[in-house]
């Protein structure tokens, strides 16, 4: 599996590396060790809750910058 972004409609994921120049991905934090932290980059990321929610995060979810 490959790192997907999951802010806004962000679209960027590593299968792709032309588009991935100049950026980089930030993993979601855990929900099991830090859930107040995973909540709130959940609900920065602005999908539906449908789409990305505590049970949607794997390890293939991050944020990219």
């Amino acid at each position: 599996m490959v790192l997907r972004c999951a802010w806004g409609t962000c679209n960027l994921d590593e299968r792709y590396p032309q588009r991935m120049q100049g950026y980089k991905f930030i993993p979601f934090p855990k929900p099991k060790t830090d859930l107040e932290k995973c909540l709130r980059l959940i609900k920065a990321c602005g999908r539906p809750h449908d789409q990305l929610n505590v049970s949607r995060i794997i390890k293939h979810k991050a944020v990219c910058f």
